[in-house]
């Protein structure tokens, strides 16, 4: 009888614990089984189902992922109803569009729906965090493809430009070119940068931001990218604004194709000579007057003290012995006999080393004997044998004032 009444009494437990967990919100996920092109969406639908109804709307996770875009189409939440256990069950759908990027498996990181909805029982409000089922796709890129870069896998791809300004420019003047490039059935996110650096001292460049718009017309994402920069002439000569072309992936025709623009030549004229200023003009004649004050307050300052310094310079050299071999040596050149006396005595008087003086002396002397002689000479004055003997005197003086001092004379 005990038994009985113990098995009476727990019976209900296991059977009340299968109701609570039949009566758990369902949270399933569909997912596309065959590879998705690059740049294509694929629709990814997260379904949450409740027994009885939701009083709030389910919080859906995102989906984002790195190489991977996520777009929310019209209406992209809405309701649904599904018979569960024999019972019909309430719930919302969400559709996601995802286009990747870039080839290769895409794995999602751990996802949940949070999920509010009316107990069976009692009618209250209960919050859950459900778990998502793993999410995996797989993104491929066309064997026609394949070798493309950038790569732009679309229906439709056009390149267009236009030009505001004159081509036949001055120095300073701008042109501005715009480069657009609208694609279809592919998010603007592929399209690469239009826009080269123009390396060139003659224009300088100055891009704006890129513009991007992307569009949705019944799932089909397109859109387009706009560059716009303003280039200056900055010297003379021809410039170009290189052309530029762009390979893609046609999937209607499973081809590659080319979107081109040409290139545009410039001729640049050289900037004209404009004359100065009024302000450069007065700029000028300031710099100039002040130059010219500091050189007079210079020379002003200087000329007496050159004055001092070039006549004690003379007065040293006319009391020095370089003075008296100077004069020795002109006299000798212009074979005047008393004036070489004259100069080899005030030598000697100067020198340290007067002895050197006797050959010069003794030329000299035959000198005087074949001017002054009565007995007619057959040797003629030899002006040139006095000459080499002052190479003595230069000798000695050189030496003497290489030589230093005597420490107690």
């Amino acid at each position: 009888m005990r038994y009985l009444v113990f098995f009476i009494l727990f019976l209900p437990l296991p059977v009340l614990a299968q109701s609570n967990q039949a009566s758990q919100p369902q949270v399933t996920i569909d997912v596309p089984n065959e590879a998705v092109i690059v740049g294509q969406p694929a629709i990814v639908r997260i379904k949450v189902l409740v027994p009885t109804f939701m009083p709030q709307p389910p919080v859906f996770p995102s989906l984002e992922h790195q190489n991977l875009l996520v777009r929310l189409p019209e209406r992209a939440s809405g309701p649904v109803s599904e018979t569960v256990n024999g019972q019909t069950w309430s719930g919302v759908q969400r559709s996601y569009r995802v286009y990747p990027l870039a080839a290769g498996p895409v794995a999602f990181d751990a996802q949940e729906v949070v999920v509010t909805y009316a107990d069976p029982q009692t009618n209250d409000s209960i919050q859950i965090s459900l778990p998502l089922p793993p999410i995996q796709l797989s993104a491929e890129i066309p064997e026609g493809a394949r070798g493309l870069d950038p790569l732009i896998i679309a229906t439709g791809f056009s390149l267009n430009q236009k030009t505001d300004g004159p081509t036949d420019m001055q120095a300073g003047d701008a042109i501005t070119r715009e480069l657009s490039a609208i694609v279809t059935g592919t998010t603007p996110l592929m399209i690469p940068q239009l826009s080269s650096q123009v390396q060139s001292p003659l224009l300088r460049a100055y891009p704006k931001e890129p513009r991007f718009l992307e569009t949705e017309d019944r799932g089909v994402l397109s859109g387009q990218r706009v560059e716009e920069t303003v280039y200056i002439a900055q010297e003379g000569g021809k410039a170009q604004l290189p052309a530029v072309s762009i390979d893609w992936f046609n999937l209607d025709t499973n081809l590659v194709e080319t979107a081109s623009v040409p290139s545009i030549e410039l001729t640049l004229t050289p900037p004209k000579r404009q004359p100065p200023d009024m302000e450069t003009i007065i700029q000028a004649v300031l710099c100039l007057t002040v130059l010219a004050l500091a050189l007079w307050a210079l020379v002003r300052f200087l000329r007496p003290r050159y004055k001092v310094w070039k006549a004690e310079r003379r007065r040293s050299y006319f009391a020095s012995e370089k003075y008296a071999f100077d004069s020795l040596r002109n006299a000798l050149q212009s074979q005047d006999l008393p004036a070489a006396y004259e100069a080899l005595e005030l030598w000697k008087s100067r020198s340290t080393q007067p002895a050197r003086s006797s050959g010069l002396e003794r030329s000299l002397t035959q000198i005087g004997a074949a001017r002054y002689s009565k007995i007619p000479q057959k040797r003629p004055e030899d002006w040139g044998s006095a000459l080499q003997s002052l190479g003595a005197l230069r000798g000695s003086a050189t030496r003497q004032s290489r030589s230093l001092p005597p420490l107690n004379p």
